[in-house]
């Protein structure tokens, strides 16, 4: 008889009522045939497979989860903190055959057997079948999106829709790769079905469950992969990766029809609850209202229930925190982010930055309300004070880095605030965290929300030729951040406003590998800091940069595909590795 281990899931959701029950069997292991006659027992296999999909990318190191910066760090948007950290080594070094850090890699073919097995085992219960057709779209979108974080870093990947024995032979364990195309269609196959096997809504009590709106919004972020691959990629290994150039249209049109089904359902809307955009730009990721309309799907987090992380400590400067703060924007990304009269965010030339002083509102504070809103920079205001990063004050001709002015001002900041960049990760930190215990945040992950989608549907409205739209929607997103008016449209305008929006989002570093720009932008540069020194007398910094990274970056034009890894290669002999490696 087959059994399944469920201890640690069932004490986890807390099915307390079933304690007598589980007291038949030893309590780490129930029958296989029981789970499936119990919606508990069925409800904690789904919870595991929920959890276990790995959302938050990448969950990591769940102590001092420093690989929150792990996605931000490889797309040049930020790094944490120590040069030992994955995520900086990982953003810094080759990447090479033998294979990618554990917080990048996402190969995820044991949940995949368990997403199959349930779906199997499950049509054969006697529950209710409305609750069996629930579940399975459910499992079918988990299976989905982690088919989407698979081709996104390695192309083709195999596609298993049937759990395999383990015992069966080789040749029918070790299946070869599909292509990257069968890969998105597949997903676009499911999602097809998915959008009206979903619920429209859910009460509160099954928030975090996927709608069919979220069934939408990852058919339009990988129908618009795939054209983006498809307009800016090639085809390689015979047909293995990539798109032909005539797909550009067919994916964009998938893709701009499930943005419109989204914009139009009349359930999701912009988040509008604040009249301040720098407010209600910071209290859209901290909002878990039903006023929050925005949110498409989200994953919950209650420290109650031992769901928890530490995304605000491990990111607000650590003079506020009481243990430190380890993630940071860098100065290259930050120049994306235009001023708020809509000049570019480069107007202001390096030499110029350092050849002259600055006040924080020159420089910062008359940026776009989103820089605002995402970032700790000089004087920017936290929790009843102001983030601090000089590291020391010019006063009476004397540059002093101790004590305090006879008004309070601090000649130096504290000193982890005044290494590696200047800046700091402010979006998704909530004011209102207590420093004690470190993973105390409860905050929702935001997995789709409609901010992408207009996003989504800009871009793919370009591609089809669109232009009007395309320009209506983007103005129509700038015009929530109070950013004035685009006159054009371009290829530029959509990419740099995609990377503004999602900054630290986990998107930009995917982005700009489906563009086929990352090259341009991360191969050969050495990511810069700011270092302030503050002049008390003019109330004005004096800037220099600095070198916020050890050593140039590297991203080769193999990068664009991750490797599969020698391990898997040698283990599958019907693997063929990416290009190379």
């Amino acid at each position: 008889m087959k059994h399944v281990k469920y201890l640690i899931v069932i004490t986890f959701l807390g099915f307390q009522s079933c304690e007598s029950f589980l007291d038949k069997e030893p309590l780490d292991i129930i029958s296989d045939a029981v789970v499936w006659e119990d919606p508990a027992l069925v409800n904690a296999y789904l919870a595991d497979l929920y959890f276990r999909t790995d959302f938050i990318e990448l969950r990591g190191n769940t102590t001092e989860q420093t690989s929150f910066a792990m996605i931000a760090s490889m797309g040049g948007e930020g790094r944490s903190h120590g040069a030992h950290h994955q995520s900086y080594v990982a953003s810094t070094n080759v990447i090479t055959s033998s294979g990618i850090p554990d917080e990048l890699d996402y190969w995820k073919y044991q949940n995949i057997r368990d997403c199959n097995y349930f779906i199997e085992k499950i049509r054969e219960s006697v529950l209710d079948p409305e609750v069996i057709d629930q579940r399975i779209a459910e499992v079918r979108f988990l299976r989905a999106y982690m088919y989407f974080q698979m081709v996104i870093r390695f192309g083709g990947v195999p596609i298993i829709t049937e759990p395999q024995d383990m015992n069966a032979p080789k040749e029918e364990i070790y299946v070869p790769r599909n292509s990257e195309k069968e890969v998105y269609d597949f997903i676009l196959a499911e999602t097809a079905e998915l959008v009206e096997d979903l619920p429209s809504q859910y009460g509160s009590q099954d928030k975090g469950r996927p709608t069919k709106w979220a069934a939408y919004a990852l058919r339009s972020r990988a129908a618009l992969y795939a054209a983006s691959i498809a307009k800016y990629g090639e085809v390689q290994l015979d047909g293995l990766l990539g798109f032909p150039a005539s797909d550009v249209d067919p994916y964009a049109q998938i893709s701009y029809d499930a943005s419109k089904a989204i914009m139009g359902n009349g359930i999701h809307s912009l988040y509008q609850q604040h009249a301040d955009p720098v407010v209600n730009f910071q209290n859209l990721f901290l909002d878990e209202s039903d006023d929050n309309k925005e949110v498409i799907m989200a994953e919950v987090y209650d420290y109650s229930k031992n769901r928890a992380h530490a995304f605000t400590l491990r990111a607000m400067p650590h003079d506020f925190n009481g243990t430190w703060g380890s993630m940071w924007y860098l100065y290259d990304f930050v120049e994306h982010f235009e001023f708020a009269d809509g000049r570019p965010g480069t107007s202001i030339s390096r030499p110029e930055l350092t050849s002259q002083e600055w006040s924080s509102e020159e420089l910062f504070g008359s940026r776009d309300p989103r820089f605002r809103a995402s970032v700790f920079y000089p004087e920017s205001p936290w929790q009843g004070g102001k983030t601090l990063f000089h590291s020391g004050t010019l006063r009476n001709g004397q540059t002093l880095t101790s004590g305090t002015s006879e008004d309070g001002w601090p000649y130096k900041a504290i000193e982890r605030n005044t290494v590696r960049t200047g800046f700091m990760v402010r979006k998704r930190c909530n004011e209102n965290m207590k420093t004690e215990p470190v993973i105390n945040d409860e905050t929702d992950y935001i997995i789709f929300r409609l901010g992408e989608i207009y996003l989504n549907l800009a871009e793919a409205a370009f591609y089809l030729g669109f232009d009007d739209e395309a320009l209506t929607v983007l103005n129509d997103l700038r015009a929530r951040a109070d950013m004035p008016e685009k006159e054009f449209i371009s290829e530029e305008t959509i990419q740099n406003e995609r990377l503004v929006e999602l900054s630290w989002e986990n998107q930009s570093y995917w982005d700009m590998r489906r563009w086929r720009i990352a090259k341009q932008l991360l191969d050969g540069v050495r990511m810069k800091g700011l270092q302030y020194i503050y002049n008390y007398d003019t109330k004005k910094y004096q800037i220099k940069l600095i070198n916020a990274e050890g050593v140039a970056r590297t991203f080769l034009d193999r990068n664009y595909y991750l490797p599969l890894g020698v391990n898997r290669v040698t283990e599958n002999p019907n693997f063929v590795e990416n290009p190379g490696y």
